[in-house]
This record gives structure tokens, C-alpha cells and sequence, in this order.
């Protein structure tokens, strides 16, 4: 393939795809339904198009349902600082060019504003102000052209061939679960987009423009910082060649325009809302009721009333024993360090293996390209700089948020891993381009054709495609449990059996042989109870997982069976198994040893994986507490 045929097709496909996110109604093809955070963004948007402004107001609310034709499920707002009644006004401005010059003025009064950053609404306005809702998607094809050429110029300055260089980058962009997020009106995209192209500067020897739009890529996501470890570390190798003192102030020049380009952007967040940290503050997500409305019986949502607080004031997982003093009702439970401890090491090979995140099932060609590099090379300076940001990003994640290392539970995959994606064509051996690239393609096909076919059903229901082989071979990332995107739908997550509660007020404990249950696929129909016994029912022929979360380590557990004919149940768990071969209406239990479990939150979560071979049958289960010494 000629350079010239590569780059047409290349840019036919990204015309292809702008006319087909034109074309493509997502109010109406989704039902007129929100997901992730795509509200937050959506009236953002809208409120900088219509209204030149950031704040949150009842119209805001009345031009998303008149236009949307939804509510905005999950919306996320924060109310200004020293605004709650009775206390005083504090120092806020926004724009207000109806005032006059210089268009920025205080105002004193009562203020709610949107809770994200404004980068993709900045981004995205001008393609809604042409094009309305359709401007959405349109945008975020653009943004991916952005990040496909990047990748394929840098490809071929590193001397990939044409027909490589376009392979690698479809593979790498296309044949993963990237274009699921087309059909998102959230950042995902747009932070491909700032990455690939701060990288691609940065390649070209364009140092602070490279610092300039990696500092826009922080402010939309501080986390993106990590990403920039090439640019910063570049003018330091090698470490003991002369000059170091200049080219370590050359290095320290970049990180002063990045974070005073990100602080830049944080100072215009407190000048139109009040405050710096878009995630801090009184913040609170929405749901059902929101700021304005009027409901039955004529009351009014306030955003006192209503909401749940979800404030990001710290960094990293509250500890016992060290965080006490930051623990709010906003904030999350202390955790043990040993529970702590136990998340990294099973997060260390999870965020590369793990069903619903893992690097390999979403992002293969990802994966496949640095096996490439570190394993067969050649290497060079700005693959291994590429790495170094790609290892630091990794550790990052999964040491200071270790519940939540992919994204949240309304995630398909690994959306922050999105974020690592431009660094990989600095990565793939430009002679083995092809080889990187063809089972890269395959494998993401094998794992993703259904997910990447139906992208719109992906996004609504995102932990479906995992319920299906061959994700149900790969092992589900406990330490992000109750976050895992298959719990989305209520009937799978945190069932429970038993008194799990007790009732605090009155003194009463919870039974420690109580416990939860949780469904991750389609083996059973969730949690069911015949007579007086709560378990499940394992379909007929069916392979179930079930994650069995105890509120006490425990030292036996009694499975039985009952089935409508004869059927053979084959249970396993960490420390081995058990048969129950049933007849009609005959119970038949086994008592096993469950092995070690995982801790989660003080309490113990174990896997235990069943084939039902015959007709379907009831499952119960009956724990026996470790005896813990008084």
C-alpha cells in the first residue's frame, strides 16, 4: 500500500464517520435515556450555548426535558461556597455580558452550578451551536480523527510502512472499545484527542505547545498529568551526559507551562462557579428530584432537600488508623490497611486480565504492542519514555483509587485506559507494525464484535457483554465489587440473605451467618426463595458464578440442591469442590471448604463457579462462621 492510498483511506473513513454521527439521533435511538455522566455534560453544554454560563438554573432543567425529552438522571451539581442560609455571601463572579464591560462581575446571591469540568462543554459548543444535539457525536468524531492521524503520522515518522502504519492504528483505536464511546457525550473522547495531539507536539520537538494542550487535558482530568511523563522526563536522558543542569531547568520549564496552564483553567472554574476543584466542595448527584423543580403537593426541590453527596475532596482511599479526620458524610468508610494491601496486588493484574477492565479484552493491540516492544524491540528512547508514562499511570491508578480503577460501574471496560491509548504508537516496533496489528484486530474482534455492533445497547446496559463467553473465563475484579459494571442492574448486586443489618438503635447485631450475593452473569435469574429458603436457581445447562460476600471469614459452607428432575450440580471455590447429583424434588448437600477469601470492606467475598448439567435446580447456601477467639 502507498503512503498516498493509506492516508485517503484514512481520511474517508474519518469523513465516514462524521457524516454517521451526524446522521445518528441519539435522543431517539436510546429512548430518550441518560447514562454515566452524559446529563452533567449535556446541560453544561447547553447552558454555555444558550446561556454564556455555567450556572444551574430551572430553565436549565426545563431545556433538557423539552429537548432531550428526559430528565437528567444523574446530574451533578455543587452549591457555591458560604451560600447555605444564614450565613454570609462570599466572593464569586461570572459572566454576565448583559452588564456591560468588562463582563465579568461578583454576584452576592444564592448560586448552584455544574460539577464537572467545563473542558468538553467548551470543546463541543461550537459543534452544537451548528448542529444542535447531533453537534454531540459529530464532535467526538472529530476528536477521534484527530487521535487516528496522530497515530498514524507518528507511525510512519518512526518508519512503520503505509499499510502497517494504518493497520496498527485502526487496530489500536478501532478494534478496542474505543468507538463504544462515540455515542457518549462525556470527555472520554475529547482526552484522546488533547493526549494524542500534546503527545504528537511533543514528538515534533514542539515542547510548549505540547505543555499547553497537556495542560487543558489535566484540567478535564487531573489524572492526565501521568500521561505527560515523556515530555517532562524527555530533556533529562540520558542523566549523566554534560548540560544536565539545563536540560533539568528545560524540563522543569514544561511542567511550569502544563500546571500553569491547568491552574489557569481552575481559577476561571472559581471565577464563574465559585470555586477551584469542580469535584469538591457541597457536591451532590441527582436523581428523580432536582434543584427547582416542583413536585407533588407544590413542594419545591432545593438542593438541601435532595441529591446524594459525592464531594472529592481527598485523594486516594481513606485508611484506618491515619484518615480519621478526613472521614465526612460525603466520604466513603475507613479501610483496613490489610484489605488496602490485598486491592494492590490483585488490582496489579487485574487492570491487564480482569473481566470487566482488563487491558487484554478491551485493548488487545494495546497489550499485543508491548509484549512487541519489551519483548522482541527494537527499543528506543521515546517508546521507553512512553512506557514509563503508560507503568506510572497504572501504579497510580490502582494504589489511590483501588475501588475504581476503570471508570465507575456505568463503564464499558476501561475507559480511563482511553487516556493511555496515545502512547501506544510510540510503542509498536515500526518493522513488526503488522504483527501488532493483525492479532490485535482478531483478538479484539473475538472479545468485542457484539460490543462494537451494538455500541448504543453496550452503553445502556454495560456489563452485559461480560455476562457472555469468553469474558466469564476472565476473573471479575473483587476489590472494585459493588462498582462493577455488571451491578448496574439492581437484581445482581448485594442480595442478601439473612439479617445483614441487625438494627443498630435497638443494640442488635447482624447474623454473622448472614451474607450477600452477587450475580455477575446470566447463569441464574438472581436471587429467588421457595418455602422459607432464600438461594437461586441455576438455569438447565447452565455455567454460574456467583460471588458470595460473607459479613464473617468463614470455615465451611453447606451448599444444597434441589432440582424439578435428574440433575448433576458441580460447585467449585478456592479451596476445592463438590458434586450433587439430584433427583426430582430430592435435596442434596455437600459442605466445602471455601478457602481464602477476599477482604472487602470488613466483610469476606468468596467466588464460586457451578455447571448445572440436567434439569434446572434451586441452590441454597448455609455458612459456618470462623470461630474467632475471645
Amino acid at each position: 500500500m502507498s503512503d498516498r492510498t493509506a492516508r485517503g483511506t484514512l481520511a474517508a473513513l474519518c469523513v465516514a464517520l462524521a457524516v454517521a454521527c451526524g446522521l445518528y439521533d441519539l435522543p431517539a435511538a436510546s429512548g430518550r435515556q441518560f447514562w454515566s455522566d452524559a446529563s452533567t455534560y449535556y446541560a453544561m453544554t447547553w447552558s454555555l450555548v444558550a446561556d454564556q454560563d455555567l450556572r444551574y438554573e430551572a430553565r436549565d432543567l426545563l431545556r433538557v426535558r423539552r429537548q432531550f425529552g428526559a430528565d437528567p438522571q444523574g446530574l451533578f451539581l455543587k452549591r457555591v461556597p458560604d451560600q447555605r442560609p444564614g450565613r454570609a455571601p462570599g466572593l464569586a463572579w461570572r459572566w454576565a455580558p448583559d452588564l456591560g464591560f468588562p463582563w465579568i462581575h461578583r454576584i452576592d446571591e444564592p448560586r448552584i452550578h455544574y460539577a464537572k469540568s467545563f473542558a468538553h462543554p467548551l470543546a463541543t459548543a461550537p459543534f452544537v451551536m451548528l448542529m444542535g444535539d447531533r453537534g454531540f457525536l459529530v464532535a467526538n468524531a472529530a476528536f477521534l480523527s484527530i487521535a487516528l492521524w496522530c497515530a498514524f503520522l507518528e507511525l510512519r515518522r518512526r518508519g512503520a510502512s503505509p499499510g502497517g502504519s494504518l493497520a496498527a492504528t485502526l487496530a489500536l483505536l478501532g478494534c478496542s472499545v474505543a468507538p463504544v464511546y462515540l455515542l457518549w457525550m462525556t470527555p472520554e473522547i475529547l482526552n484522546v484527542a488533547l493526549l494524542a495531539a500534546a503527545l504528537f507536539a511533543w514528538s515534533r520537538d514542539r515542547p510548549l505547545l505540547s505543555a499547553v494542550l497537556f495542560g487543558f487535558a489535566c484540567f478535564s482530568k487531573p489524572y492526565n498529568a501521568l500521561v505527560a511523563a515523556p515530555l517532562g522526563f524527555a530533556p533529562l536522558l540520558p542523566l549523566f551526559a554534560a548540560g544536565f543542569a539545563r536540560r533539568f531547568l528545560e524540563s522543569v520549564r514544561r511542567g511550569v507551562v502544563m500546571i500553569g496552564v491547568m491552574l489557569g483553567l481552575f481559577a476561571l472554574n472559581a471565577v464563574f462557579t465559585g470555586e477551584m476543584n469542580y469535584q469538591g466542595g457541597e457536591r451532590k448527584t441527582f436523581y428523580g428530584q432536582f434543584p427547582g423543580d416542583v413536585v407533588a403537593g407544590g413542594k419545591t426541590v432545593t438542593f438541601g432537600n435532595s441529591g446524594q453527596w459525592m464531594t472529592t475532596d481527598h485523594l486516594g482511599p481513606l485508611v484506618e488508623g491515619r484518615d480519621e479526620d478526613k472521614q465526612t458524610k460525603g466520604t466513603g468508610p475507613l479501610r483496613d490497611p490489610a484489605e488496602i494491601r490485598a486491592s494492590f496486588w490483585m488490582n496489579l493484574g487485574h487492570f491487564w486480565y480482569g473481566r470487566f477492565g482488563g487491558a487484554f479484552a478491551y485493548y488487545p493491540a494495546a497489550v499485543l504492542a508491548l509484549l512487541a516492544y519489551l519483548l522482541l524491540g527494537p527499543r528506543d528512547r521515546d517508546g521507553g519514555l512512553a512506557i514509563s508514562g503508560l507503568v506510572i499511570s497504572w501504579i497510580f491508578y490502582i494504589v489511590q483509587i483501588p475501588d475504581n480503577w476503570y471508570g465507575g460501574g456505568g463503564t464499558v471496560g476501561n475507559r480511563y485506559f482511553l487516556n493511555l491509548l496515545p502512547l501506544l504508537p510510540y510503542v509498536v516496533p515500526p518493522a513488526r507494525a503488522l504483527a501488532v496489528a493483525v492479532p490485535g484486530a482478531l483478538i479484539g474482534l473475538v472479545f468485542l464484535a457484539p460490543t462494537l455492533w451494538a455500541p448504543l445497547q453496550s452503553s445502556i446496559r454495560p456489563g452485559h457483554h461480560a455476562a457472555r463467553a469468553p469474558f466469564v473465563y476472565l476473573p471479575a475484579e473483587l476489590a472494585m465489587l459493588n462498582d462493577l459494571s455488571a451491578f448496574v442492574e439492581p437484581w445482581r448486586k448485594k442480595r442478601p440473605v439473612g439479617d445483614t443489618e441487625g438494627d443498630p438503635h435497638k443494640g442488635w447485631p447482624a447474623d454473622p451467618k448472614a451474607y450477600y450475593l452477587y450475580f455477575p452473569d446470566d447463569g441464574t435469574r438472581g436471587l429467588a426463595t421457595e418455602g422459607e429458603v432464600t438461594g437461586f436457581r441455576l438455569e438447565a445447562g447452565a455455567r454460574a458464578e456467583i460471588l458470595l460476600r460473607a459479613l464473617e471469614p468463614v470455615r465451611t459452607m453447606t451448599v444444597t440442591a434441589t432440582a424439578g428432575g435428574a440433575s448433576r450440580v458441580t460447585v467449585r471455590t478456592a479451596g476445592g469442590g463438590g458434586d450433587l447429583v439430584t433427583t426430582a424434588g430430592a435435596p442434596v448437600s455437600a459442605t466445602l471448604a471455601p478457602g481464602q477469601g477476599f477482604g472487602y470492606y470488613a466483610t469476606t467475598v468468596y467466588v464460586l463457579t457451578f455447571r448445572n448439567e440436567g434439569a434446572s435446580a434451586f441452590v441454597s447456601i448455609v455458612l459456618t462462621p470462623e470461630q474467632r477467639p475471645r
